[in-house]
C-alpha cells in the first residue's frame, strides 16, 4: 500500500482535474487506473463502500455522498470506491460521462475527503525556508454548483516580486468551450514597505506549522512561493482559508494593500462584511410661541437641538455630542478597548437598517417642529451607506429600536462614575465598635429589614442573600441603605438580629 503523501499527490492532482471547467473526459480518464492500481486500491464494484454506509445511495448519488462524506475514515476504502465508481462509468455503465453534472461533484466530494485524509498521521507539506523573490497565487472560485455566466469571473492569477511588481489578471467563465476569457488585468509596483510587509507575513506564516483547509463544495486556491535559491515551496487549499498572522487575515491584507477589489486569494472574498464605522445625527426644530416676543414682526422663535452619535472602530470609541442651543454642547466619550469593536461585531453589516416601512402619504405633519436624521455606516468591504428619514416609528429603520437599546445599555454600563454618587462620598466609615446594619427589601418600595454583615465590601445596590423564617431558609435581596450603630445605638437588639450569609455572586459591585 501507498504512504499517505502519494495518496495525498493523487488526491490534489485528480481533483484539480475534475475542478477544472476546461477538463474533458479523455484528460479525467487516461492513465487514472494505472495509478489506482500503483497504489494499491481494489474495484469491488462498490459493495465494500455500500456494505460500510447501508441504505445511503451514496455510491451512486453525489448528494448523499456530501451527507455522509465526513463519516468516511479508511483511506483505503475511500481510494477503492473512487476506482470502482470510475470503473462502473467507463466500462459497465451506458452512455455516462465521468464529467456529467451528476458525476463530476461526486468526484469532486470523494477527493476532498481523500485529500483531507491522506493530510493526516504523518504527512504535512514541506513549509517554505529561505528568503522569497516570488509569490503566485492561482485561485479559481468554480465549486460543483450552478454552471457560471458567461461573464462571471473565475479564476484570478496574482504574481508579487519582493521588489513590489505585481501583475494581476482575472477571467471569465466565457461561452464554456473550455477556454477561460481574460477579463481584467492590472500591473504596478508597490512601495517598498508594503511590499517588504506581504513577504514577511507570507513567508513567516508558511514557513510554520499552519492546517490546510480542504473542502468539498467550494473552489481552491494553490499557491507558489520562490526563494532566492530558485526552490518552489507549493501550497493548496479550498477558498475558505482563514489564514492570520500577528492578528492580521492574509487574504484581507492583500486585499486591502494591493487596492484590486474582488481578490479571491485564499477565502474567495465570501466572508461577511463588517460594520467599520456608524455615524448617528439627529435634528430637531421646533418653534415656539413665548408670551413676550423681543421683535414683534416675528411670530415665533426657532430652537435648533441637535445630537450626534459617532460608533468608530479603529480608535474602540463611542462618542456623544448634544448641541442644545447655540453655545451649549455636551460630550461623552467612551473608550473601551475590545469593546467598541465587539458591539460592531455583533452587527449584521448585510442587513443592518435595510429595512424602513416610512409613513402613509396622509400623516398629519406637524407644521411647529420637525425631527429628521441621517445615518451613515462605513463597512469593511462595501460602499458607505447612507440613510436618511424622519425620526419616528414608521421614518427609522425597523431595527433601530433593538439597535438603540443594546448601544444605550452599552453606554449606561460604564455610568457616571463615582465622583457624583452618594452612595460614595456619603458613605461613612466604619468604627472599631460599631456594627453595619443593612437595610434591605424583599418586594421594590416594600417594608425594609435590618440584617447585619461584616463585610464591608457590601455597597446601597448589592444583592445579598439572608436567612429567612424560622426555618431559616434563604432569600436574594437588595440592599437599599447601609447605617453603622454602636450596640447601645442599635436600632434592633444584637443578639436579636440576623447575619448576612454573604454577597450574591452577580451584584454590580
Amino acid at each position: 500500500m501507498a504512504n499517505n503523501r502519494q495518496i495525498n499527490e493523487f488526491a490534489i492532482k485528480w481533483l484539480e482535474k475534475y475542478r477544472n471547467a476546461k477538463a474533458t473526459e479523455t484528460e479525467v480518464a487516461e492513465g487514472f487506473a494505472d495509478e489506482c492500481f500503483a497504489l494499491g486500491f481494489e474495484m469491488d464494484c462498490g459493495k465494500s463502500f455500500e456494505d460500510a454506509f447501508p441504505n445511503t445511495k451514496a455510491f451512486s448519488d453525489y448528494t448523499q455522498l456530501k451527507r455522509i462524506i465526513n463519516q468516511v475514515e479508511d483511506i483505503t476504502l475511500l481510494g477503492s470506491t473512487i476506482f470502482s465508481k470510475w470503473r462502473y462509468i467507463t466500462h459497465w455503465s451506458y452512455g455516462e460521462d465521468l464529467l456529467s453534472p451528476e458525476n463530476r461533484p461526486w468526484f469532486i466530494i470523494a477527493f476532498s475527503r481523500l485529500m483531507v485524509l491522506s493530510s493526516k498521521d504523518g504527512y504535512s507539506p514541506f513549509g517554505f525556508y529561505g528568503q522569497a523573490k516570488k509569490i503566485r497565487i492561482i485561485s479559481n472560485n468554480i465549486g460543483y454548483g450552478p454552471c457560471p455566466m458567461p461573464e462571471d469571473e473565475v479564476e484570478q492569477h496574482l504574481t508579487i516580486t519582493d521588489d513590489g511588481r505585481v501583475w494581476f489578471s482575472g477571467y471569465n467563465f466565457g461561452s464554456g468551450s473550455g477556454k477561460y476569457e481574460r477579463g481584467r488585468t492590472k500591473t504596478f509596483r508597490l512601495d517598498r514597505e508594503k511590499a517588504n510587509l506581504i513577504f514577511s507575513s507570507f513567508t513567516r506564516f508558511f514557513s510554520g506549522e499552519f492546517d490546510d483547509i480542504f473542502a468539498t463544495d467550494i473552489g481552491s486556491w494553490e499557491m507558489t512561493i520562490t526563494n532566492m535559491e530558485g526552490r518552489e515551496f507549493t501550497f493548496r487549499g479550498s477558498l475558505c482559508a482563514d489564514y492570520e498572522i500577528d492578528g492580521a487575515d492574509l487574504s484581507d491584507m492583500l486585499r486591502d494593500t494591493l487596492n484590486i477589489k474582488n481578490l479571491f486569494v485564499f477565502d474567495g472574498g465570501n466572508k461577511p462584511d463588517r460594520v467599520e464605522r456608524i455615524s448617528i445625527d439627529y435634528h430637531r426644530v421646533t418653534k415656539i410661541k413665548p408670551m413676550a416676543l423681543p421683535n414683534k414682526n416675528v411670530d415665533t422663535i426657532t430652537w435648533e437641538y441637535s445630537e450626534q452619535l459617532v460608533i468608530d472602530r479603529e480608535t474602540e470609541t463611542i462618542e456623544h455630542i448634544l448641541q442644545i442651543g447655540s453655545g451649549c454642547v455636551v460630550t461623552r466619550k467612551y473608550q473601551v478597548e475590545e469593546g467598541v469593536s465587539s458591539f460592531l461585531d455583533d452587527l449584521d453589516a448585510d442587513t443592518l437598517f435595510e429595512s424602513i416601512e416610512g409613513n402613509p402619504p396622509d400623516v398629519i405633519k406637524n407644521s411647529n417642529e420637525t425631527k429628521d436624521y441621517t445615518i451613515k455606516i462605513d463597512f469593511k468591504r462595501k460602499p458607505q451607506s447612507v440613510i436618511k428619514g424622519t425620526y419616528d416609528r414608521n421614518g427609522l429603520p425597523k431595527d433601530w429600536p433593538e439597535f438603540a437599546n443594546d448601544i444605550y445599555n452599552f453606554m449606561r454600563f460604564y455610568g457616571w462614575g463615582e465622583i457624583l454618587d452618594p452612595s460614595v462620598y456619603r458613605k461613612f466609615k466604619r468604627r472599631a465598635g460599631e456594627y453595619m446594619f443593612c437595610s434591605v427589601e424583599f418586594n421594590e418600595g416594600g417594608k425594609r429589614y435590618y440584617y447585619i454583615s461584616e463585610d464591608d465590601t457590601i455597597e446601597v445596590g448589592d444583592f445579598v442573600i439572608v436567612p429567612v423564617g424560622m426555618d431559616a431558609h434563604t432569600a436574594t435581596v437588595e440592599v437599599v441603605d447601609i447605617e453603622y450603630f454602636s450596640e447601645e445605638n442599635a436600632p434592633f437588639p444584637i443578639e436579636k438580629a440576623k447575619y448576612i450569609i454573604r454577597k450574591f455572586p452577580d451584584s454590580p459591585n
